[in-house]
């Protein structure tokens, strides 16, 4: 993330929101990294965990996840078919329209490749930055969305604990973990891993799968490198270490975290951001070992990413 200030903004259902671009008063953009939430919540934050300047649009829209890419593109997701785009790292949100207006839960981006959005009875990919929108046929509702940022594989998790991956333009359940909420994928999407009642492991891009032995019930799972380190984060604070197959438990305050971010282990000091209940933000500075509270952005937090290596 830049250590440049950026900005809050609240922005109105796709309805109200096509066809125009919204700059945030005093400035903004820059890149950085976001959180977006409950009652149009999404907040820019410094690596320093400061908040910038803000405006409100009137809505109450909530916004379930963003997924970066590249040094300036994100996408934002919501309820009623909301789908915001920045190409601009930030300086501009607009509204792209996509053929439906069922509620979008989960995306994710690979870096020469296509973006993934899904939700309730909706699969969508674009490889032409948002331009236009395919269709797949399902009837499963998603709430997890996990691409390789260097490889092909594709993998998402249904409200019944489906994992399914997409490939040859279809999708197809590989097998269901019972309390499964949230995939992520290694960069090389060799690694996977589900996090909810606990941790599943899968060496073979998802299609087979190992539960590992975890006492939380988890939220969101962050992959950082091709080894299997990661981050994941859930209820009461839990926050879960994945390294070479161990897992070590923490608990940062008591909110239940639903979201979590981190840039990439390859360096010590990378800066990661895990958010959730009651608008805490928590921030790391040492690749996801260590949290301090950051900040509180007065809103639940539902999905994080950072501009730059390592996003979703």
């Amino acid at each position: 993330m830049t250590k440049s200030l950026a900005f809050v903004l609240a922005v109105t259902a796709f309805g109200s929101f096509a066809a125009c671009k919204k700059t945030p008063t005093g400035g903004g953009g820059g890149g950085g990294g976001w959180v977006v939430g409950k009652s149009g919540l999404m907040a820019a934050i410094s690596d320093e965990g400061t908040l910038g300047r803000s405006y409100d649009l009137g809505s109450t829209q909530t916004l379930n996840g963003i997924a970066c890419r590249y040094a300036g593109e994100a996408w934002v997701v919501g309820d009623d078919g909301t789908l915001l785009y920045t190409n601009d790292a930030g300086a501009t949100w607009s509204a792209q329209e996509v053929p439906t207006t069922s509620n979008l839960r989960a995306l994710a981006t690979q870096d020469t490749g296509p973006v993934y959005v899904a939700g309730n009875s909706v699969f969508l990919t674009t490889s032409d930055a948002g331009a236009h929108w395919t269709s797949v046929a399902t009837t499963a509702s998603f709430r997890s969305l996990a691409a390789a940022q260097h490889g092909s594989t594709v993998l998402a998790v249904s409200d019944d604990g489906g994992v399914w991956s997409f490939a040859n333009g279809a999708l197809s359940r590989v097998t269901t973990l019972p309390g499964a909420q949230s995939v992520a994928l290694s960069p090389d999407g060799k690694t996977a891993v589900v996090a909810g009642a606990g941790l599943a492991l899968s060496r073979d891009g998802g299609q087979t799968w190992t539960q590992l032995a975890v006492d939380a019930t988890l939220s969101d799972v962050n992959v950082l490198d091709d080894d299997g380190t990661a981050v994941a984060v859930g209820a009461a604070g839990a926050i879960a270490n994945l390294s070479f197959g161990s897992v070590s438990l923490q608990h940062v305050g008591t909110a239940d975290l639903h979201t979590v971010h981190v840039a990439s282990s390859d360096d010590y000091d990378a800066v990661g951001v895990a958010a959730g209940d009651s608008g805490e933000v928590l921030m790391t500075h040492d690749g996801g070992w260590t949290w301090e509270l950051a900040t509180n952005v007065g809103r639940t937090v539902l999905g994080v990413d950072q501009i730059g290596v390592g996003h979703r």
